[in-house]
């Protein structure tokens, strides 16, 4: 098939010397929208500037990318009846669910702005999310986290729907996997059961050991949860759970979370640690945390942990580029109680909502109208090596135009890539 190009459309490539040529097309609307595409997908993309019909073993081999560009109305299509509707495909949908605005703890940090609300989860969210799924062209798994909140504490509210949700997925042949974000201090046998048989991947908030998590972290009466989630951690863990965890750094546990690694580096842990948003941590304090992470991280690749598989560093795209630094606006999505879709969950009943799940409008338009919150990028960060790395942190707490923590996200990635490269080295050696 024959294709014209959009003339807004250009092609563009930035050396990196960790993931080496990072081919993407900028759309001349804005020069922040932009879409990394492989290297194949860029040879298709120079075929058709050069006014050549693209083979049927090209089209074939490259049905994928072709398929995307003509969705995102780079190619348009010269022969057939292109539809002047364009049809987003996603392979991939990542929403985070709230399925209660309740919770046992009162985390002082807590960016969630609906928190304590009386409102309820509707009854009819996993047939409204089911519609929605079953009309998105190309979906191959669904990405779903199960938040509050404390989702543990609407167990039972919730644990019907999302298997009945899988059943309907997996009979179209789209499959689920769930993830569950919790405070863990409430753990029954029936929900390690239920997590066991449902593969349910479990992501648990720890900020370090002792009074150091506690001083955040704390039951509504003032008590400390600290040793209820490490007894549920290991209650998981002896029935063959796995759960991850995510530690948040803040100016009151930052010099106790490089002790909290070193505790999970020994017991093989994968977990994600991140800086506090909002002006809860200063860029000098989260240096210095992550100095002395980065230092655990290396000295223990040499003893065989495997870093690029057991953690992530905040928002940073250290495993592979993109050209913004979480998928919100693009395939991901944050969903309130009442099916309203927001670009993130930080914004629930706060900011506006991008719509709603009653509405007609295609699930991957509604989230794509969030994409413009990602535009804005400082000059600097356009020129950065590390513009698809951290691509300016995150949007909603840029100054100027890029993360406070600029300096600071620099540094870590140069020594993350190092860790890599050394843990690459071992296992040659």
């Amino acid at each position: 098939m024959k294709y014209a190009l959009n003339v807004l459309c250009s092609l563009e490539r930035k050396q990196h010397d960790h993931f080496g040529d990072i081919h993407f097309i900028r759309k001349a609307v804005h020069r922040d929208d932009v879409i990394i595409i492989d290297a194949s997908t860029a040879n298709v993309f120079e075929q058709i500037r050069s006014n050549k019909d693209l083979t049927e073993d090209i089209e074939t081999k490259n049905a994928d990318g072709i398929a995307r560009l003509v969705a995102e109305n780079i190619l348009i299509p010269l022969k057939g009846s292109p539809s002047k509707v364009i049809v987003p495909i996603a392979k991939h949908i990542n929403l985070w669910l709230q399925v209660t605005d309740s919770c046992n703890l009162a985390c002082d940090y807590c960016y969630i702005p609906s928190l304590y609300s009386d409102r309820t989860l509707r009854s009819d969210i996993f047939p409204l999310l089911f519609r929605h799924f079953k009309h998105i062209k190309g979906l191959e798994t669904v990405h779903l986290k199960l938040a509050g909140g404390e989702p543990l504490m609407v167990f039972s509210v919730w644990k019907e729907g999302v298997l009945w949700l899988r059943a309907q997925l997996e009979s179209i042949g789209i499959n689920l996997e769930l993830r569950l974000i919790t405070n863990l201090t409430r753990l029954t046998n029936e929900m390690i059961s239920f997590f066991k048989q449902h593969k349910v991947i479990i992501s648990v908030s720890v900020d370090g050991l002792g009074s150091a998590h506690d001083q955040h972290r704390k039951y509504r009466n003032g008590t400390g949860s600290f040793s209820s989630v490490m007894a549920n951690i290991e209650r998981l863990r002896e029935h063959g759970i796995l759960p991850s965890v995510m530690i948040t750094v803040a100016s009151d546990n930052y010099l106790g979370v490089p002790s909290l690694v070193e505790y999970l580096i020994e017991r093989d842990m994968t977990f994600r640690v991140s800086d506090a948003k909002g002006g809860y941590l200063t860029s000098a304090q989260f240096e210095q945390t992550m100095d002395a992470v980065c230092a655990l991280l290396d000295q223990a690749v040499g003893q065989g942990y495997p870093v690029s598989r057991r953690v992530i560093f905040s928002d940073l795209r250290t495993h592979e580029v993109a050209s913004t630094p979480c998928s919100m606006g693009s395939h991901a999505a944050a969903i309130y109680l009442d099916g309203s879709v927001y670009f993130c969950h930080t914004e629930f009943q706060k900011g506006q909502a991008l719509g709603h799940l009653n509405d007609d409008q295609n699930l991957l338009n509604i989230i794509r109208t969030g994409k413009h919150k990602h535009l804005g990028l400082s000059d600097d960060c356009q020129e950065c090596q590390y513009r698809f790395v951290c691509a300016g942190g995150c949007p909603l707490y840029r100054v100027n135009g890029k993360s406070i923590m600029c300096h600071v996200y620099k540094k870590i990635i140069s020594q993350v890539f190092g860790i890599y490269d050394r843990e690459g080295e071992r296992k040659h050696e």
